[in-house]
């Protein structure tokens, strides 16, 4: 097991079984990337690296920003991933949120929120889990109180 796969498997620990639930098989170029949530097996919408949105993002379904995002983004779905390609300038509100990419904006996480290894965040936390990887980058506070989570 590499120290990617441990890390992935504490924070699943740490947050009662699963941060997030993804797998991916993922290459931009010559190859194709295929991004699916964990138990329902079905696929991801996706927002492109060459996709700028600016404005309101509202998603009802699993999401994977490799974009950019400048606005607000709400997503009612069980997973919003920013991908290490996705770079927010946003507040972001949804339930299990995966960040590999760049935001800079307050993250408001029901129920989880994870910052990986290649994560550039600077803005607040609020959620009841969170896991932090080794090597990310943070600047900012975090606030696990649930009712102050649920309050926003």
């Amino acid at each position: 097991m590499n120290s990617d796969e441990g890390n992935s498997k504490d924070a699943a620990e740490q947050s009662g079984g699963s941060t997030a639930g993804f797998t991916r098989s993922t290459s931009y170029g010559s190859t194709t990337s295929s991004w699916q949530s964990g138990s329902s097996g079905e696929d991801m919408s996706v927002i492109g690296p060459s996709l700028v949105i600016k404005g309101e993002l509202e998603a009802g379904e699993d999401l994977l920003i490799e974009g950019r995002v400048e606005g607000t983004v709400t997503h009612t779905a069980d997973k919003l991933l920013i991908g290490q390609r996705g770079s927010l300038k946003a507040d972001i509100r949804a339930r299990n949120v995966v960040i590999e990419g760049e935001v800079e904006g307050d993250v408001y996480g029901s129920d989880s929120v994870s910052i990986k290894e290649t994560a550039k965040v600077r803005g607040n936390i609020f959620t009841p889990k969170i896991s932090i990887s080794e090597g990310a980058h943070f600047k900012g506070g975090i606030d696990m109180d649930v009712e102050n989570v649920q309050k926003h």
